[in-house]
């Protein structure tokens, strides 16, 4: 297979050390003018936004440069929009990340392009099963839409040799409120009293500002804030447990990179923390806002090395990125005809 990748161009982003092309498009003039794409959709300032248009109108006239056997879009808006209008006719894939679908409930205007762009694709691939049922109830069709998980380079994703003291809770994410971090923060403070424990926190993100006041404000102990995190890897190999307190996750990645590195994983009870989590087995589900249970939760992943070793063998028998492209594969085959 030929892969060509399609991207905004980027002031923030590394290049990526692969073995195939990857064409950056501009969207303005000026790279130091181009705000859009260095945030998701979903958190973009307004600021930002005036700028979507002249980026969705260059991604469209990119897209159209050269032809292909097959368009696979990430999200079904806006780019799965996109691809559905390609005068070419080219056949479609696109892979539903949670936000796509979680955001016509949120904002009615929205679900008559999501499910536009679901009913035109030739495949449609959802990254867990909740999301997979959202696709269904915005018109996607049945017989053309199935789970594929995302899965993780278990390789690069490794537990560390030996965990450092005192413990440390991790959380990975982008520092918008959608993410809770600060139930998460207010957890800590308790667990703080009981225990000695530290907290590192990678992302970046509007709500960055807020949350650093806030921990502040509580008075947490090494408490650190690394911004936006380039090596996930060794993020992770610092941490013992790794919490999530979003209830709006298709299928966390930071998680299963957290799990494969082997961290007791923390996470909301959720149907998609469902899917990756068992309660007890490879990590604790706590119930959703209950800063209480989630504070005992992380103390007794503190407790439980075994949840961590646990945690990777759910990763390596069920969200291995080794197995779950090859189903990628298939998909691209049957929707290509």
């Amino acid at each position: 297979m030929d892969l060509t990748v399609l991207a905004p161009r980027s002031r923030t982003m590394r290049p990526f050390p692969e073995p195939y092309p990857v064409r950056r498009f501009p969207y303005l003039p000026w790279s130091s003018c181009e705000l859009v794409a260095e945030r998701t959709m979903v958190d973009a300032p307004p600021g930002h936004l005036v700028q979507l248009p002249a980026y969705l109108a260059s991604a469209y006239l990119h897209s159209l440069m050269d032809s292909y056997h097959l368009v696979h879009t990430h999200l079904a808006i806006p780019m799965g929009v996109l691809a559905a209008h390609n005068p070419r006719g080219t056949p479609q894939l696109v892979t539903c990340h949670g936000s796509d679908c979680a955001q016509p409930s949120r904002n009615g205007c929205l679900a008559p392009a999501v499910r536009h762009a679901l009913r035109k694709a030739d495949r449609v691939v959802a990254v867990s099963e909740t999301v997979r049922q959202q696709a269904l109830r915005l018109g996607a069709q049945p017989e053309r839409t199935e789970t594929i998980y995302i899965g993780v380079d278990t390789e690069r994703f490794r537990p560390p040799r030996k965990r450092r003291t005192p413990p440390t809770v991790g959380v990975l994410s982008r520092m918008v409120p959608d993410k809770r971090v600060e139930e998460i923060l207010l957890a800590m403070r308790m667990l703080q009293r009981r225990v000695d424990a530290r907290l590192l926190i990678g992302g970046d993100g509007s709500h960055l500002p807020r949350l650093k006041d806030y921990a502040s404000k509580l008075g947490l102990q090494g408490t650190s804030f690394l911004g936006r995190v380039h090596d996930a890897p060794k993020f992770h190999r610092l941490c013992d447990v790794h919490a999530t307190a979003s209830t709006c996750e298709g299928l966390s990645v930071s998680m299963q990179e957290a799990m494969a590195s082997g961290c007791a994983t923390v996470a909301a009870d959720t149907r998609s923390s469902r899917e990756l989590v068992v309660d007890g087995v490879d990590g604790r589900l706590f119930r959703p806002g209950d800063i209480k249970c989630l504070s005992r939760c992380l103390e007794d992943a503190m407790g439980s090395p075994s949840l961590g070793v646990k945690a990777r063998e759910t990763v390596v028998a069920r969200f291995n990125v080794d197995k779950n492209y090859r189903q990628y594969l298939r998909a691209y085959e049957e929707a290509a005809g």
